[in-house]
């Protein structure tokens, strides 16, 4: 193995209780010195990471060079190769098994507001890489951070100032076996979908804007100008064609320059653009009660006596053009080494453009075989400005000072959500729209075209600071921090469901296309009327705010030549409100939950260097969670993945969490480690995600669990080789292997043995408490929702450092876990959804070149190389098997080439 001989930081010469600091390649001359004059010296923790030894707290680092050996353009992608870490629907961290709810994210110590109907935080899979200089995961709390702290701490860099003139200039292009160059389906639009816009297709006049979606309640409006309105055939006609390559196109750019001596300007830019293609076919069979029907059964099977009124049995395939666009522009001045400011403001946008066709059968109507067609055009836009700084003041016992402030706001806007509903009662027959009841059976012809419109506004102000001073206590090293924090988020959101309805429809009409029944000589003539949906439920406004303050006091000490203490407290105080009502009834429908809260969170970490490179750490601390907005908020809402209805419970509490850590570090080298840790939380009035009946049909809610506790195990080891010392062969001679796994295990379980409150809703006195016992909502004993027992991940990569020439082969592994919960009914109990994470086996290959002088990189990706799909099923206990959600991934192809100049 090569030996660095770099200049490196020795972090601990112990001679007694005198502390030398010595580095480079003087310290072999400096060590014979000091052993001729005053004995041997001994050198511990010599290849211990500055972050590692700098903190008291158990972490994980991801920098730059991490995300070039990966490939990953996104930092969700990249956050699941750390140990103990694992992403749901490729967006949303769980860390330790428990998900997105327990842990906070930041951006250069600033949270982000979220687009996100369903959660607080932002969709990771919206950062790119190339905008950060890195990534921390701290997996235990320290006072400086926020209070909701329970599986951990994701903490991204953007780039510093650069140290040099730089222009990137990149293309991709990318391709997978189950979209590309195949029939997929697609929506006509508007003529800016391509870019992630819409160009006034969507719009709606401005006099039903004003009657329908303001707060004041309905408006008086023009029923045949809203007919007309909610027509637009461009957002309902289904083509079929020929997906093209995923393509994208990025830039980064920057420099510094010097005003003088002493100060230095510089500033970072980015920006990219990607179009990407998806296509999805599988099968859903989600609703069933007591028992799983064949999974081959087909529309007017003889035996299909065991559906029940809330299931759905479909074969789906579904196409999705996603389109993001990112900009990020920094601009920092440092003054000498002890002072620097930076501005950095971030832009992310996302578009989701979906066209999916349904083939099959709904419970209530098994007489019928049903074809839906789904038509979403959907954009998320999160920006953020923040103004920070960190200064050294040398002359006050060089104390350290660090500040920041930011404003961000979030929007997602869903106009013209379509579904149009067809059915036919005999395989010989045509599929026709269910308006005439002389064609309909049942209830079809209820909800058979539906159209919705649902916006989210997310606004978020932080600010903050954190003082330290070092000082020296009976000659140990010792820290004290203080700081202050305040967090302001506020969020606004609607939603407005509308259907068609008939009253005289001609049979005639039933099976003409979407685009000439909704053609103005069809809707523009009182044919098809719009109504608004009303129902005892239908709260569809809501408004939310949080506000924290918070402010800590901790000590990091050395404690003897070996040991280093880390205490503190933080307290937060935090006001946080929901309200909702019906714009139907706004006066009578008004729901309001307040939840105010006082705590104190301490912490204490003890780390121990008993010999050489060898760290244990032993921490404990106390942590808080709060209900996210969309868990609270009494309102509607429809869950885009599931189809499923969503409704929040005003009677939340925030959740308390205890944690017990425990991790031994050794360090091989620079960059180099073994690590084993186990870890505990002891976690009162946990939030789950429940499934609940109302009128046959399955919903999703949240109560406070009484109880759980999560524990598991953790194991790292990364180090790297110098092939040469094994081979003489030419090639092989410059490279280095990187050899990189964790493992984790974990297990919870939920304790149902307690009174859990529901929440009932009515349009009419607002939202009512219901007091239940927890075995009603819970299985007692089962493991949290989204904790998979067993992650792993593997990284072999062979590295040139003459070429910057990189191959690496990334294996990435997720046991079961559950992604929906059960439901206790009446006479059984509906299983839990499991779902199976695809195994990922990835290999990513990097080079950079110079011809006719120009440097460049060229990447090569070859993603599920192994094809494996996604699986979600329900087992139901006498032991049938429910697909509820199952399909295809492909394996997929990307390439990429950057220009460097």
């Amino acid at each position: 193995m090569k030996i660095d001989t770099q200049p490196f930081k020795v972090l601990q010469v112990l001679l007694g209780t005198t502390a030398l600091a010595t580095s480079g390649a003087a310290f072999a001359q400096e060590q014979e010195d000091e052993e001729a004059v005053l004995g041997p010296v001994i050198v511990r923790g010599q290849f211990i990471p500055d972050e590692k030894r700098s903190t008291s707290e158990i972490s994980s680092v991801l920098d730059e060079a991490s995300f070039e050996r990966t490939g990953d353009g996104d930092i969700a992608s990249a956050l699941s190769r750390v140990s103990g870490i694992s992403i749901s629907d490729g967006k949303f961290v769980i860390v330790r098994g428990l998900n997105d709810r327990y842990s906070s994210v930041t951006i250069n110590g600033s949270p982000l507001p979220s687009p996100e109907p369903l959660r607080r935080v932002v969709p990771l899979d919206l950062i790119p890489t190339s905008f950060l200089g890195g990534a921390l995961v701290q997996k235990t709390f320290s006072p400086q951070f926020s209070g909701e702290f329970g599986g951990g701490l994701v903490e991204l860099r953007t780039k510093s100032i650069p140290d040099e003139f730089y222009l990137n200039i990149g293309a991709s292009v990318g391709a997978d076996t189950v979209t590309t160059g195949q029939d997929g389906l697609l929506h006509d639009g508007g003529g800016l979908d391509f870019f992630g816009f819409d160009d006034g297709t969507r719009s709606l006049p401005d006099s039903i804007t004003d009657a329908l979606f303001g707060t004041e309640g309905i408006g008086a409006f023009d029923q045949e100008e809203l007919d007309l309105a909610l027509s637009v055939p461009e957002t309902l006609i289904t083509f079929i064609d020929d997906r093209p390559p995923a393509h994208g196109f990025s830039t980064e750019f920057g420099g510094y320059f010097d005003l003088s001596s002493n100060v230095k300007v510089g500033a970072n830019f980015a920006a990219n653009f990607n179009n990407d293609y998806q296509t999805r076919q599988g099968r859903r069979e989600q609703g069933l009660v007591g028992t799983a029907i064949n999974s081959d059964a087909q529309p007017f099977d003889e035996d299909l006596s065991n559906i029940n009124n809330a299931a759905n049995l479909r074969d789906f395939v579904s196409t999705t053009q996603t389109t993001t666009l990112n900009g990020l522009a920094a601009f920092g001045i440092e003054v000498g080494s002890d002072h620097e400011i930076t501005s950095t403001t971030l832009v992310l946008r996302s578009t989701s453009n979906d066209t999916r066709l349904e083939d099959g059968l709904q419970g209530e109507e098994e007489s019928a075989e049903l074809l839906e067609e789904n038509f979403e055009f959907i954009e998320n836009q999160v920006w953020q400005t923040q103004l920070s700084g960190e200064h050294v003041f040398a002359s006050i016992f060089d104390a350290e000072l660090s500040w920041r402030a930011a404003y961000g706001e979030a929007f997602r806007d869903a106009p013209f959500q379509r579904e149009q509903l067809r059915a036919r009662f005999s395989p010989d027959q045509g599929f026709g729209l269910t308006f005439a009841p002389s064609f309909s059976v049942g209830s079809i012809g209820v909800n058979a075209s539906q159209v919705s419109f649902s916006e989210i506004d997310d606004q978020n102000i932080d600010a903050g600071f954190d003082f330290k001073i070092p000082f020296r206590l009976f000659d140990n090293a010792v820290d004290f921090k203080v700081g202050y924090g305040y967090t302001d988020k506020e969020r606004d959101s609607f939603v407005r469901d509308f259907i068609f309805q008939a009253t005289n429809f001609p049979d005639l009409f039933a099976g003409v296309r979407n685009d000439v029944l909704f053609s103005e000589a069809i809707a523009g003539t009182g044919v098809l009327d719009a109504t608004l949906i009303t129902n005892p439920i239908s709260l569809d406004n809501s408004f939310s705010s949080l506000e924290v303050q918070a402010g800590y006091v901790g000590l990091d000490a050395e404690v003897g030549p070996y040991f280093r203490l880390s205490v503190g407290a933080r307290w937060e105080g935090s006001d946080q409100l929901t309200q909702a009502f019906s714009t139907s009834l706004p006066d009578a429908t008004f729901s309001e939950s307040l939840i105010e809260g006082d705590f104190l969170l301490p912490t204490a970490t003890l780390t121990w260097n008993p010999i050489g490179n060898l760290q244990m750490r032993v921490g404990y601390s106390e942590t808080i969670t709060r209900p996210q907005f969309r868990e609270l908020t009494p309102a509607t809402f429809i869950d885009d993945q599931t189809d499923q209805l969503i409704i929040g419970n005003p009677f939340l509490r925030n959740t308390e969490i205890q944690n017990f850590d425990a991790r031994l570090e050794y360090y091989l080298g620079r960059g180099q480690f073994i690590t084993f840790g186990g870890f505990y939380k002891d976690i009162e009035n946990p939030i789950e995600t429940t499934s609940d009946l109302l009128g046959g049909e399955v919903l999703q809610t949240f109560v406070n669990a009484p109880s759980a506790e999560v524990y598991g195990f953790e194991f790292e080891y990364e180090q790297t080789f110098d092939v040469g010392e094994w081979t003489s062969n030419e090639f092989l001679n410059s490279k280095e292997l990187i050899f990189k796994t964790n493992y984790t295990f974990s297990d919870s379980q939920v304790d149902a043995n307690g009174t859990v409150v529901g929440a009932s809703i009515n349009s009419a006195v607002g939202a009512s408490p219901i007091l239940v016992d927890g075995t009603d909502f819970i299985v007692d004993g089962r493991r949290l929702q989204g904790q998979s027992k067993h992650l792993f991940n593997l990284q072999i990569g062979l590295e040139d450092p003459d070429t910057n020439g990189k191959a690496t082969l990334l294996l990435n592994y997720a046991s079961e876990r559950i992604r929906q919960t059960e439901n206790v009914i009446t006479g059984g109990v509906i299983p839990a959804v499991d779902e199976q994470v695809p195994i990922l086996l990835d290999l990513v290959v990097s080079r950079d070149f110079r011809t006719l002088g120009q440097n460049y990189n060229l990447e090569l990706a070859v993603r599920n190389i192994t094809n494996d799909g996604y699986e979600a099923t329900q087992t139901f206990q006498d032991g049938t098997v429910a697909d509820f959600d199952v399909y295809d991934l492909g394996t997929e192809f990307t390439g990429k080439i950057t220009f460097q100049f």
